[in-house]
């Protein structure tokens, strides 16, 4: 081994029994270091023994630290305090005499250096001894003496023998503790796989992982990025640990396009980076003084990146770093999976509830502003944005013409239904939505879509984070739920869910009461429409007929009169008796439209009032006898039909719409077909009612000239309401003539 020595005086030449003395004292010393496997213990108890075994008052041993290209004390034997733990680069000091040659050092002064770091030992002999392992420098030997004491060629190579060993004895203590080393990391990395298996909230898993690895595997600095599934090209930071407290907040994004993170998101490679000043694509951390090296993994579960792992920090990364971070990365895969697959599973079931509740509020919901009311306080009150209702207004063609802010919600106004009319405009964000799209705006002064009477308004409002969720009913989009933030916001897939997934059912909701609301309207005018023909039938078949038959009986009062005074007198009595039925009629029909509180009891009119009280067919042949003048004869047929009173008489109902039918017949006789004898059936036979009037009058032809039945023939009123009648009570109406055969008017109504 070479060595570098300047002329020594008074060199001493060691006897016999000092030789064996020496040969004894490093054999115990070997034997005593074999034992040893702690390195700093180790380190210790061999600088002691050295001074022991030399006869030196003091010694020190360093390591090398090859990175740093620098030695570093480990042990210290009577040397000035703070010695352990200095640092000695090429050059300084005696440790750094040794690094620079490497060569073994004998100086009678240690002030003879040309960088002493110690002036109170400048008077001390020094050795500087290199300690070698397969000639490599791993160590150093410091060993000093005060004067008169000197060293020799003698020294150095006992101190030379005692560093064999030494190297020996340190690479082992170095192998055991590397392996304690792994040992506890494995055991930690078990333990911090544990804890990461067992959350599945993915918020905890994130926060619970990153702080393991910073306190537990003592990293620096530890990130975890996860990729946008809104935007893939984007890495999102969820979790931070870090000795440095100022750095990029929760929500930080970087391009995959950017950094070491960006390298290891597109390589899908892991990237260890030691020297980040060297590396042009390291992004630096605000605050992270001193960070110097960089070890990014990426997550990946099969072929899907799920993100990236970042730790960085102050010391170097190794291979056995790489390896424990890329355990921690697989088993982080696999639990971000199941956390992800149980946040949608609690998702989907907070939804599945948020939607029975919605529903259910809005089931008992009676107009829309009762559905929009229920909307907000059951979905937009669990969020944190203003929630706004907006509807549209259309004209006959179906085009928009306003928008109508029918409810807001916000965090800080709470609730107000409202009816705020605005004009509509179409703009660039409409195709989006009349395709059924969310439209998420992250700042409405940014994105160009945004017309500048949205902008306004957001402005006003001073919210410039929008979202807009169509509401479609049946293929048409009737309005928007209107999300707002106070910050500019990117929208994230969690934040809209909720609103997205009651958007469809508001949609219905609002439409059904439209609907029903229409129908409502709707169905009151064909109530009053119903009413109107209802009372138009009335007055056809009582007044009016009875006002006919008063003028019928007025144009024959003067020729009876020129007749038989008697006769005329008696014609007279009845015009009066059909004058006061008709005034009964009307007042029975006047009350019917304008009831009172109470209910009122209407005496029927004095035919319905015959019918009730004799029968159909008395009241029928009474009419017909009213109806008979000089010139018409009216015979009538009912011998098979029951009388009233007898078993199995027809319903009322029933026999006052044939007594109807029958009375509107014969007046149409009288008024229109010039006859000299009408027939007037009326039997009972298998269950079925049959009601025939039929005259030898001048009748009428069919549309193709032809005498035919004519069930459901167009006509007069008269012709529509015995039809109507007829088919109420689910029967038939038959209407036959033809010109000059006279007319048949037959009814069947079941039973």
């Amino acid at each position: 081994m070479p060595r570098q020595m300047k002329p020594m005086a008074d060199v001493r030449t060691p006897n016999l029994a000092d030789l064996t003395r020496q040969q004894e004292s490093l054999r115990a010393v070997i034997e005593s270091i074999s034992s040893e496997l702690e390195l700093r213990p180790l380190l210790t108890r061999i600088v002691q023994h050295a001074c022991e075994l030399l006869g030196a008052d003091r010694g020190t041993i360093g390591l090398v630290d090859e990175e740093r290209n620098l030695i570093r004390t480990e042990a210290a034997y009577r040397m000035p305090p703070g010695e352990i733990g200095s640092e000695m680069s090429p050059g300084m000091g005696l440790a750094g005499r040794v690094l620079q040659t490497p060569q073994p050092v004998i100086l009678n002064q240690y002030g003879d250096l040309e960088r002493p770091i110690l002036p109170e030992l400048v008077q001390d002999a020094v050795i500087g001894l290199p300690i070698f392992w397969h000639d490599r420098l791993i160590g150093f030997f410091g060993i000093g003496a005060e004067p008169p004491r000197t060293f020799n060629d003698q020294d150095v190579e006992l101190l030379a023998l005692l560093a064999r060993h030494a190297a020996i004895a340190i690479e082992n203590a170095r192998l055991f503790e590397a392996e304690k080393r792994r040992a506890a990391r494995i055991a930690t990395i078990s333990r911090v796989g544990q804890r990461i298996a067992a959350r599945l909230d993915p918020n905890e898993l994130f926060a619970a992982t990153v702080e393991e690895l910073h306190q537990r595997l003592g990293y620096d600095h530890v990130s975890l990025f996860l990729v946008d599934p809104a935007d893939p090209a984007w890495l999102v930071q969820r979790a931070r640990a870090s000795r440095w407290s100022r750095g990029e907040a929760v929500g930080y994004r970087q391009s995959i396009e950017e950094g070491i993170l960006g390298a290891t998101a597109r390589e899908r490679v892991a990237q260890v980076i030691n020297d980040v000043s060297t590396d042009p694509r390291y992004v630096a951390v605000p605050g992270a003084e001193g960070l110097r090296a960089e070890l990014a993994l990426p997550i990946l579960l099969g072929e899907r990146l799920l993100g990236v792992l970042d730790v960085a920090g102050m010391r170097r990364f190794n291979q056995e770093d790489l390896t424990a971070l890329q355990i921690v990365a697989d088993q982080l895969a696999v639990a971000i999976d199941n956390a992800q697959l149980f946040a949608h599973t609690q998702h989907a079931l907070e939804e599945t509830q948020l939607l029975y509740k919605t529903s259910e509020g809005i089931s008992t919901a009676m107009d829309v502003e009762g559905v929009i009311g229920v909307y907000l306080d059951q979905v937009a009150t669990r969020g944190r944005y203003a929630c706004s209702i907006v509807l549209y207004e259309f004209n006959e063609t179906g085009e928009r013409m306003a928008v109508l802010v029918r409810g807001r919600w916000a965090p800080d106004e709470g609730l107000a239904l409202l009816n705020e009319r605005l004009p509509y405009s179409r703009d660039a964000l409409d195709p989006l939505l009349d395709a059924g799209e969310t439209v998420a705006i992250a700042n409405v002064y940014s994105d160009p879509r945004v017309s500048e009477e949205l902008r306004e308004i957001q402005r006003q409002s001073r919210r410039p984070a929008l979202a807009m969720i169509p509401l479609v009913a049946r293929g048409q989009r009737i309005g928007l739920v209107v999300l707002s933030y106070p910050a500019v916001r990117r929208w994230q897939s969690e934040d809209l869910r909720p609103y997205q997934a009651t958007a469809a059912q508001l949609a219905t909701a609002i439409d059904s009461r439209r609907q029903q609301s229409v129908l409502h309207e709707r169905s009151q005018q064909l109530a009053v429409l119903e009413e109107r023909q209802r009372l138009a039938r009335e007055l056809h078949d009582s007044v009016t007929q009875l006002i006919f038959s008063i003028t019928l009986i007025a144009q024959s009062i003067a020729p009876a009169w020129r007749r038989n005074p008697a006769e005329a007198e008696r014609r007279v009595g009845r015009l009066l008796e059909l004058s006061q039925s008709a005034l009964a009629e009307m007042r029975a029909l006047l009350a019917e439209l304008r009831p009172s509180t109470l209910p009122q009891v209407t005496a029927p009119t004095p035919g319905l009032l015959r019918l009730q009280q004799e029968g159909l067919a008395v009241a029928l042949c009474h009419y017909a006898t009213e109806i008979a003048g000089d010139n018409l004869e009216i015979s009538v047929d009912t011998a098979s039909y029951p009388a009233a009173g007898a078993t199995g008489r027809p319903p009322l109902a029933h026999e006052e719409a044939l007594y109807r039918i029958a009375q509107e017949a014969l007046n149409n006789v009288v008024k229109h077909a010039r006859a000299g004898r009408v027939q007037i059936t009326l039997r009972l036979e298998n269950g079925v009612v049959r009601l025939m009037v039929s005259d030898n009058g001048r009748g009428f032809a069919s549309p193709a000239g032809e005498s035919q039945a004519l069930p459901t023939r167009p006509g007069g009123l008269g012709l529509k309401t015995m039809r109507e009648r007829a088919e109420a009570l689910g029967g038939q109406f038959q209407l036959t003539s033809a010109p000059g055969g006279g007319t048949v008017v037959e009814v069947f109504i079941p039973r």
